[in-house]
Order: C-alpha cells, then sequence, then structure tokens
C-alpha cells in the first residue's frame, strides 16, 4: 500500500474516528454527512457522518458535503503544514454541495479542545 494510503487510512480510521468518539454530542452539533474523495496515491474515498457520528470508509449514501483533494495534501491540511484555505484557494480542495458545512471541517480535523 502507497505511504498517503497508510497515512489517510491511519487519519480517519485511528484519530478521526477516536475524536469523534470521545465527544459525540460535539460531533452531533457539528452534524452533517461529509464525504473525502482522495485522489493522487491513495485513491479512497471515506465518509464522516457527524449525526450518528461514525467514521466510515466507502461513499456516503447521502451527503451534504463532498470534498476532493488529492490524499498527501489532506494528510498537509490535518496536520496543520498546509492551511486549508489556502489549499482551497489554489485549486487543492474541490468542495461540491453545501459550503458553509465544509467550513465547519476546521473543527473536525484539528485535535485542538476537541476533548470530551
Amino acid at each position: 500500500m502507497p505511504e498517503a494510503y497508510d497515512a489517510v487510512q491511519k487519519f480517519f480510521e485511528d484519530a478521526l474516528a477516536k475524536r469523534i468518539a470521545s465527544n459525540p454530542a460535539r460531533a452531533q452539533k457539528i452534524g452533517g454527512v461529509y464525504e473525502f474523495v482522495m485522489d493522487g496515491q491513495a485513491e479512497r474515498t471515506w465518509h464522516l457522518d457527524m449525526t450518528v457520528p461514525v467514521v466510515r470508509q466507502g461513499p456516503a449514501p447521502k451527503m451534504g458535503v463532498r470534498i476532493r483533494m488529492k490524499s498527501e495534501d489532506f494528510i498537509e491540511v490535518a496536520e496543520g503544514r498546509l492551511n486549508e484555505m489556502q489549499a482551497f484557494t489554489g485549486g487543492k480542495i474541490k468542495i461540491e454541495g453545501n459550503l458553509m458545512m465544509a467550513m465547519k471541517l476546521r473543527d473536525v480535523l484539528r485535535p485542538q479542545g476537541w476533548g470530551p
């Protein structure tokens, strides 16, 4: 498996799943269903259903926003090495659906202040 796939999979299945499980009320307050389509070395799709909350590999049955980007760029954003707004304006992030919902992702992807 490519290195980028390992990093993306670890982020979704490990870090993000644990984060939302540690504070499901906060996740539900954010709400919505997010679909992440990773292009590049790790071509995979993940979805984050904040109404339940749960993280799963594969497309969302019904999503509010789809975020499409290279897996390498996603890891850069998730680790704070790439600003998401700069990535968006630079064309590294493509957003389909509810743009306001997509803006809530900063709270989800960054671990600061997420605790129970």
